[in-house]
């Protein structure tokens, strides 16, 4: 058996192309043989150089997000249609973020009807191409639904977690990155659904420090002028405020030995997102045991059933009582026992035996 992976390289995705290496490697060191075809997140051209490649897999397995190649969406469809011009494979699609109809976006009624359309024919156009979609929550399988996508066509495969890290130890970190008393991070590509602003307009209810970690020039919709916007936004929020000695902003490209710095050092990491939509930074939180204050949405309700990792505030007023209930001495050492839970059940070496199994169950 042969598998195909496309998915975007690192040089404009950091997010889905970091969690393809990942998920390569699991795969790999289960046993099955898998490669890794990539493309430039927002060319389609780039895209459509792999397809000739395909003819040699029996398996083809997709990262999809909804605006992975840009061109608001539309390119999708042209890549999704080239995978059947030789379709002698299974088409597998990994659907990091399921949009519900329900959704509500902000911004004119025009756009969010456009956003809408857009959603509803890309989800089903992967239906009807794809023999296996696979989501990373539940929560997920119902919204599918609304677009008639069956359930038995649906496999929940959780986001898998960095399991061979070397990470310094916390106050080494900070004393790097001259940080001091408590740490509450916001990490990685913001916008509005990262719900930042939630946090920021109560910053002098949580004390210092508030680390927001960011790169402006990378961003999964490809749009940096809007990126760029909304942390000018985050940022005024502060000024205006007077929130400076409580909210620090690092805007800079983030490699990976920084990013795990950022991790090692925080005591929480702060997760308030607005819709239903997924989490990589999530495990990440999880690899550095590191508790999630979280906002109330499908997501984080999935996973604090389970495990005492995550607490929730369920409105925005609430984030700033439920950070210090997190930082008490016994609750927070039950939620780092959360975390080693959550690690232990979704490493990545566990998640790459169940992508193995669900593999070969589609060669007959």
């Amino acid at each position: 058996m042969k598998v195909a992976m496309i998915s975007p390289n690192l040089e404009k995705e950091k997010a889905i192309a970091y969690f393809s290496e990942k998920l390569i490697n699991s795969v790999q060191k289960s046993g099955a043989k898998i490669d890794n075809l990539t493309y430039t997140a927002g060319s389609l051209k780039s895209f459509l150089k792999i397809i000739p490649k395909l003819k040699n897999y029996d398996v083809v397995h997709v990262q999809h997000e909804y605006n992975l190649l840009g061109g608001y969406g539309i390119p999708f469809f042209f890549a999704y249609l080239s995978l059947l011009l030789s379709k002698e494979y299974k088409i597998i699609t990994t659907m990091h973020t399921v949009l519900s109809k329900k959704e509500k976006f902000e911004g004119p009624k025009i756009k969010s009807f456009l956003r809408k359309s857009l959603y509803f024919f890309q989800n089903r156009w992967i239906n009807w191409i794809s023999d296996y979609i696979v989501v990373h929550q539940n929560f997920f399988i119902d919204i599918l639904g609304e677009y008639g996508v069956p359930k038995e066509k649906i496999f929940v495969l959780r986001q898998g977690i960095v399991d061979d890290l070397r990470l310094l130890p916390k106050q080494k970190a900070r004393k790097e990155l001259k940080l001091s008393g408590n740490v509450y991070l916001i990490i990685g590509n913001l916008h509005f659904v990262n719900g930042a602003d939630r946090i920021l307009k109560r910053a002098d209810k949580m004390g210092k420090t508030i680390l927001v970690a960011t790169n402006p020039g990378s961003v999964n919709d490809r749009n940096v002028k809007r990126l760029g916007g909304w942390i000018g936004h985050l940022q005024e929020i502060v000024k205006k405020n007077k929130f400076e000695k409580y909210v620090r902003f690092d805007l800079k490209e983030i490699p990976f030995d920084l990013w795990w710095k950022y991790l090692s050092a925080a005591d929480l990491v702060l997760l308030p997102y607005r819709g239903g939509i997924g989490s990589g930074i999530f495990t990440d939180a999880m690899a550095t045991k590191k508790p999630v204050v979280s906002s109330n949405i499908p997501f984080f309700k999935e996973i604090k059933k389970n495990y005492d990792c995550v607490k929730i505030a369920k409105e925005d007023k609430d984030f700033p009582k439920v950070i210090s209930e997190a930082m008490k001495p016994e609750e927070y050492k039950k939620m780092v026992k959360g975390c080693r839970s959550y690690f232990r059940d979704n490493n990545w070496t566990e998640i790459g035996k169940r992508y193995k199994k669900l593999y070969f169950s589609l060669i007959k």
